[in-house]
């Protein structure tokens, strides 16, 4: 075998020894000696991507739903740098990836040759571990390769999860001419050992006496879902109320102290006023402005941080306490229920406010809006089957899932690009979600998510998991008209509100996808109903009114300040 084959048989062979398995590859010439031994590897699970950003965003949803990196295999020059966008949600969301990408040799480099750009640390500072091992040669070793391949796995994980940039330059040729030697299967030959974060026992103790107060909130922003079951024991025991994120897990279920319109509450007075003693805040940002600006309101208030990482959480530079721990260690912090007649009122105030709000919500937006963006948001979430997923889409969908969801008891797995917010991946990312968690999901977008990222279409077809996409068209960024731009006539249609004057039906019949565009409430139920019941994956494209959603939010909004 060329040394290129042996750094690539010997590089995915310790990939796969250590537990990565999903492999997603663009066509290149370049990369070849890597495409071949991921290929030939019988354990890997590979895909081809046309397009390198969308295999980022796969990759990434991938992460997101198993906790585990993919890799991503593409060839020299640009390739590479469509991954960047998926790169920097990786690391602002703390999300194992795994990069590597195909170079030309140093002779090649700033000479005009083809396909050939500085590679050298292509991602800035958006990589947790970047390593150029230069050209394989006849000098490589075995256990040198699997040592780098290893530490590349290790870096991606810990100590603060994210993504990791591999890059490789080949010399040609890439092959040889001898019969094919298939990668092994075995054990790792560097065994990786992550320590356990647990709090200090000063801290543990001062954490504790926090704890005991009856005054208490906590909010969780998005987490990951084996932190799950240790923060839902954690909010059993401590029986404070709690404001849950949709990304958290914990907006839709079974826990009870969840205050299910937070978001909601805070417009008014009164409950702005009612202050907690002790705040905590789990997990990373949350879609809600209201709350960050509550917390920069509540000065008297003990602010706690918990992350399960060393980066700076919360984008308000007021006073707090950040504490760093593994998620499976909060179910330990405490060790006996606390209950008290003061802590239950406390709760009860909160639920019987969410309650008497969501009875005014219905009421409003039954009279209001018979069939707009809210009441399609609202039957959705209402209608979803507990053995689906949901994916949302950035910008204002998000916004009105967390703000007007209707009260939901049962459970519902949520997901999101939070980490930068942006609209691109949209769609790649939820296939990669779906495909990681195995479960049938649902994907709410904006029609200009949906058209950034309109290629992805071929992996949502694709999918061995029945996906069904409902894009709210509302021809144009919906969400500027909530914000004071849209008073500035003169440029606000062309240059924020952007209409574009597209339909969503023959991309459907490009990708030949089963489509529905229902007109009213009824039929976007049976179309809801039509679509799961398929097994297939289909789209449903729902035409909405900018200005008229925009209108109806700011008037509800105004009677909820109105009505306290």
């Amino acid at each position: 075998m060329t040394p290129n084959e042996c750094l690539s048989y010997w590089l995915i062979e310790e990939l796969v020894a250590q537990g990565i398995t999903q492999f997603c590859i663009s066509p290149g010439s370049r990369s070849t000696p890597l495409t071949v031994a991921a290929a030939r590897h019988p354990q890997t699970n590979t895909k081809i991507f046309l397009d390198e950003r969308a295999a980022a965003y796969f990759a990434l949803g991938w992460a997101r739903a198993t906790d585990q990196a993919a890799v991503l295999i593409c060839t020299s020059g640009t390739a590479g740098a469509n991954y960047y966008p998926a790169i920097i949600e990786a690391s602002v969301e703390h999300l194992p990836l795994l990069a590597i990408t195909a170079d030309r040799p140093p002779e090649l480099q700033q000479t005009g040759a083809n396909q050939t750009v500085d590679q050298n640390r292509l991602f800035g500072s958006h990589t947790r571990w970047f390593y150029d091992p230069g050209c394989p040669d006849q000098t490589l070793q075995e256990s040198t390769v699997k040592s780098w391949a290893a530490q590349a796995v290790l870096r991606s994980a810990h100590p603060d999860p994210g993504p990791v940039h591999l890059n490789i330059p080949f010399r040609e040729p890439f092959l040889s001419n001898e019969s094919p030697t298939l990668p092994k299967v075995s054990s790792p030959d560097f065994q990786l050992s992550i320590p356990i974060q647990k709090l200090a026992k000063r801290d543990l103790q001062a954490l504790r006496q926090h704890l005991k107060a009856d005054r208490g909130l906590v909010t969780l922003g998005e987490l990951p879902v084996r932190a799950h079951h240790a923060v839902g024991k954690f909010l059993e025991k401590l029986n404070w109320p709690v404001f849950a994120d949709t990304t958290s897990g914990f907006r839709f279920g079974h826990l009870t102290q969840r205050i299910d319109l937070a978001d909601q509450l805070l417009l008014q007075d009164h409950w702005r006023e009612a202050g907690p003693e002790v705040w905590i805040h789990l997990g990373n940002q949350y879609v809600s402005k209201r709350w960050l600006q509550w917390w920069q309101d509540c000065n008297s208030t003990r602010k706690i941080v918990i992350t399960n990482h060393p980066e700076r959480q919360i984008p308000s530079q007021r006073s707090h306490w950040r504490l760093q721990l593994d998620w499976e260690e909060l179910e330990e912090i405490l060790p006996l229920t606390v209950a008290s007649p003061s802590r239950t009122q406390w709760l009860e105030q909160w639920k019987l406010g969410s309650q008497a709000l969501e009875e005014q919500m219905a009421q409003w937006w039954d009279q209001t809006e018979r069939f707009g963006e809210v009441s399609i948001v609202r039957e959705l979430i209402r209608q979803m089957p507990i053995e689906r997923a949901l994916f949302v889409g950035n910008s204002l969908p998000i916004r009105e899932v967390d703000m007007l969801s209707t009260t939901r008891n049962a459970p519902l797995r949520v997901a999101a690009n939070r980490g930068a917010s942006g609209i691109d991946g949209q769609i790649a990312t939820a296939c990669g979600w779906a495909m990681g968690h195995r479960q049938p999901t649902t994907i709410l977008l904006g029609d200009l998510s949906a058209i950034h990222d309109l290629n992805s279409l071929l992996l949502f077809r694709e999918s061995p998991v029945p996906m069904t996409l409902v894009i709210l068209n509302n021809d144009g960024g919906g969400i500027f008209s909530l914000l004071p731009i849209s008073k500035q006539k003169d440029v606000f249609e062309r240059f924020f509100g952007t209409p574009h004057g597209c339909e969503f039906s023959k991309v459907a019949a490009m990708f030949d996808l089963p489509y529905f565009q229902p007109e009213n409430l009824e039929q976007l139920q049976n179309s809801f109903q039509e679509a799961w019941r398929s097994n297939k994956s289909s789209l449903i494209e729902v035409k909405t009114d900018r200005e008229q959603t925009a209108a109806h939010l700011l008037a509800w909004q105004d009677h909820v300040k109105n009505h306290a």
